[in-house]
Order: C-alpha cells, then sequence, then structure tokens
C-alpha cells in the first residue's frame, strides 16, 4: 500500500520570509519569526495525504544560522501540524542531492513514509519548489505571495480553504 503526499516547503508557508540585505531569507531566530495562518491544515490527512514538510537551511552549513534553531523550529510545525516527517537539507551547495530543487528528500521520504510520488502534490513559494516537483513526477502548488507572481507552477492558492478544496477535487483514495 503506498500513499499520496502534499509536501510543503518551510520559509514562505509556515512562516514568512525574512527581507535582509536587498533578499528574502530564511528567519534566523524566534525573534524573526512571524508564523502564518493555517489553521485547517490537518484536515489535508483526512484526505488520505500524508504531510511532509521539506525545507533547504543552507545558512547552517555557512554558520549564519543555529541548526538547533532551525530543528526547534522544525519540531516546533511538526508537532504544531501532525506532520508526519519533516526533511531539512543543511547544505549550501546546489549539488547536494538533497538541497531542492534536486529530489533526495523526496525519495528518502518515498521510502520511509511508502509514498506514491506520481500522486503527491509540493507546496512551495519559489521556483525551487516548482522544479523539485517536476523533478519527482509530482504536480506544483504555489502560494500565492507578493513576490513569486511569476513563478510558474501547476496550481496557485491563497488560502488554507483553497487548499483543501483543490486536493479533494483530486479524489485521492485513502490508499492505494
Amino acid at each position: 500500500m503506498s500513499y499520496p503526499a502534499l509536501f510543503l516547503d518551510r520559509d514562505g508557508i509556515f512562516n514568512a520570509l525574512v527581507f535582509r540585505d536587498g533578499n528574502f531569507h530564511s528567519p534566523r531566530n524566534w525573534e524573526e519569526v512571524k508564523h502564518y495562518s493555517l489553521d485547517g491544515l490537518e484536515a489535508i490527512k483526512s484526505l488520505g495525504f500524508k504531510l511532509v514538510m521539506v525545507t533547504n537551511q543552507p545558512d547552517i552549513e555557512r554558520k549564519i544560522i543555529s541548526e538547533i534553531f532551525v530543528e526547534e523550529l522544525n519540531t516546533f510545525y511538526r508537532e504544531r501540524f501532525k506532520l508526519d516527517r519533516v526533511y531539512m537539507c543543511p547544505f549550501a551547495s546546489n549539488e547536494h542531492p538533497q538541497k531542492k530543487p534536486n529530489p533526495g528528500m523526496f525519495f528518502l521520504a518515498k521510502k520511509e513514509l511508502n509514498l506514491d510520488l506520481s500522486d503527491s502534490y509540493m507546496l512551495g513559494d519559489t521556483d525551487r519548489d516548482t522544479l523539485a516537483a517536476y523533478n519527482c513526477g509530482m504536480k506544483s502548488i504555489i502560494w500565492t505571495r507578493d513576490y513569486n507572481q511569476k513563478v510558474k507552477s501547476d496550481f496557485r492558492v491563497n488560502s488554507v480553504q483553497e487548499l483543501v478544496t483543490l486536493l479533494k477535487s483530486f479524489n485521492v483514495p485513502s490508499s492505494t
């Protein structure tokens, strides 16, 4: 039996990006974290989807952010939203197989959670997320933000309610 999954990026989905030095970045400490409202996200599990966070955190390797803080924030989201798993890539090199848009984290999740990637979706906010979806044979969903209007994806949403409605429309069975 295999399961569909909704993969979710962290920064830009669970929390706002931080604008620093002319670019958007991950928060570096709890004071910089501004949570987005994702009330109702757990309802996606009742549709038969596993919820899996996949996040690049290259600032760990760059020694700009503490791995302890990243793990604390990831654990907070895992517990708050009853995520089935959290995968984090701490490496800066775009060549690392785990770093999105490379498929390493997704293939690991597929193996560990018995997922069917062809029935799975990636919810993100950047072209890295949509490319990761395509690299794994999944469809991409962009959460519309001011900064990602030009990012191409299969679908766009603006709220958890829209996301749940979209996923319901696919009629994915609770298990295959």
